[in-house]
Order: C-alpha cells, then structure tokens, then sequence
C-alpha cells in the first residue's frame, strides 16, 4: 500500500498537542508534518507571549503565516513587517527573520510550509 493510500482525513484539536519550546522563549504545536503524517506539508501553531521572542533563523522552504491573534512585529535583516490578527505574510525561502509580541497580550500565529518539513 502506498504512502498516499494510508493517509486518511482526521481531526486535529491543537489543545491536545503538547507545546514545544523554541529558542527565544515562544512556543508552538506541530499540528502536521510530513515525517508524522505522511504528508507534504507542515503546520505549526505558534504562541509568542510579551518579552518572549522566536529567534532569528530561516527556512529552506517557502512559508506563509497568518496572525490568529495579537499584534507583532517580523524582523527581517534589512526591513520589518508589522503585523496583526487577521494578516498573512510571505516569507520566500532563505529569509533571515524572528517574531516578536508588540502588545501586552499574547500573539497566536499560525504558519504553513510547503513543501513539508522532515
């Protein structure tokens, strides 16, 4: 049987996903990935409190994320782009950057990459 035959449709509730600490103090739920789900794409659900941060880094695939929640800000090496619930940025492969909360409350972002992450 191959791959894309065992893949079946289910439902994923992020509130029984544990949280996984990232550098910087924010944290995020890996809601599918390709290794777990047999799957060519990767959802995170992301929570950046105030005085928290996600450091920088970059990604070897594209990457969209939209704002659930809160205001924040992406640092780029040469640019930001400021953020707020109901907003999505692009950010092309390769693109230095980190996220920070810009409000008192916390920022829930979700971000998809396609292709999948390992």
């Amino acid at each position: 049987m191959s791959n894309a035959a065992k893949r079946k449709a289910c439902l994923i509730r992020p509130s029984e996903v544990p949280d996984d600490e990232i550098d910087g103090g924010a944290t995020h739920k890996t809601i599918i990935t390709r290794g777990a789900n047999e799957t060519d794409i990767t959802v995170y659900r992301s929570q950046i409190t105030p005085g928290k941060s996600h450091d920088w880094h970059h990604h070897e695939v594209d990457e969209v994320i939209f704002c659930v929640a809160g205001e924040g800000r992406y640092e780029l090496e040469d640019s930001e782009i400021r953020f707020k619930a109901g907003d999505f940025i692009f950010m092309p492969k390769g693109t230095e950057h980190r996220s920070s909360s810009t409000t008192d409350g916390p920022v829930e972002l979700v971000a998809i990459f396609q292709p999948g992450l390992e």
